[in-house]
């Protein structure tokens, strides 16, 4: 419980205009589920948004063509891995 009154003084009250089939939605929920409310649905929502954007960041950053940088490295990277795999499977041929 301490918990909760901690975390409700670093909360930020906010207004919005919502769509009101949207709001009773969440009202039908939190009638259905003791010991959630608004705040708490909108808070889950909100997170879940946020998470989107996030993979949606990562995606574009990975289907982004790649700089010189980054293709000399990726270059490099696989003259490192192809050596390590030579010396492995010589190592294995010698056993």
């Amino acid at each position: 419980m301490a918990d909760d009154v901690g975390r409700s003084l670093r909360r930020v009250k906010v207004g919005a205009t919502l769509d009101p089939e949207l709001v009773a939605a969440v009202d039908r929920y939190v009638d259905e589920h003791p010991g959630r409310d608004r705040s708490s649905v909108i808070d889950e929502a909100l997170q879940l948004w946020y998470a989107r954007q996030q993979d949606e960041a990562m995606e574009r950053q990975l289907l982004a063509p790649r700089s010189a940088t980054e293709r000399r490295e990726a270059a490099a990277w696989a003259r490192i891995r192809a050596a390590a795999a030579q010396r492995l499977f010589e190592k294995r041929s010698s056993d």
